[in-house]
């Protein structure tokens, strides 16, 4: 009798061991742990409308700056590694200019010597030629300073105060073909440094240039 209830009271204990082992294989593995560090969910603020994006007002069109943003700007640079920098220096007021002169015929006469040539005053630019004429020493031309319209005649070497006379040609058939050629001297300053620069002008009667 005992032997029987005994083998029942194991029974029943096999059986509820197989029924927890069974509900204990259906729980997933680390499923409480995930549950446990997982962060609670983030509050949601219900204000009641729709969220449809940003306004309007909080939107700034986009605005090109106007070059490209890839492209590198070089300047442009000498061999020194600077930038050139020049001007072209003037001369002096025609005043200043005729004092000179004065001042070279006071030291011509003071020495007895030969008195500089009055069209020594002015520039090129300043001359106009209003004839070419020719005797027995060649060429020569006749010339009218703008500033102060004096004349004066010229032959070749004559010498002007930025430049000279290098050839006066014509042909007495051909009173369009007579020319006057000057050598015209101008100065250029680059980074400090003066130059001198020459061109040839050619001049014919009442041209103006």
């Amino acid at each position: 009798m005992k032997a029987k209830m005994i083998k029942g009271i194991t029974s029943q204990i096999l059986f509820v061991l197989t029924l927890a082992v069974m509900v204990s294989a259906q729980e997933k593995p680390g499923q409480k742990a995930d549950k446990a560090d997982a962060p609670p969910p983030p509050q949601q603020v219900s204000t009641g409308k729709e969220y449809l994006g940003p306004t309007a007002d909080s939107i700034r069109p986009y605005r090109s700056s106007g070059r490209d943003p890839f492209k590198k700007t070089v300047k442009p640079k000498t061999q020194r590694g600077k930038q050139q920098q020049s001007r072209v220096l003037g001369f002096p007021a025609l005043d200043v200019r005729r004092a000179e002169f004065r001042q070279k015929v006071e030291q011509a006469r003071a020495r007895d010597g030969a008195e500089p040539d009055p069209v020594s005053q002015y520039l090129v630019a300043e001359l106009d030629i209003t004839g070419v004429f020719r005797d027995d020493r060649g060429f020569g031309a006749f010339v009218r300073a703008q500033p102060t319209g004096t004349m004066f005649f010229v032959r070749n070497g004559a010498r002007c105060y930025n430049g000279e006379v290098l050839r006066i040609g014509g042909d007495a058939s051909d009173p369009g073909a007579a020319k006057v050629m000057f050598r015209e001297v101008s100065y250029q300053e680059v980074n400090g440094k003066q130059s001198q620069q020459e061109r040839m002008v050619t001049k014919a009667p009442a041209e103006k240039k």
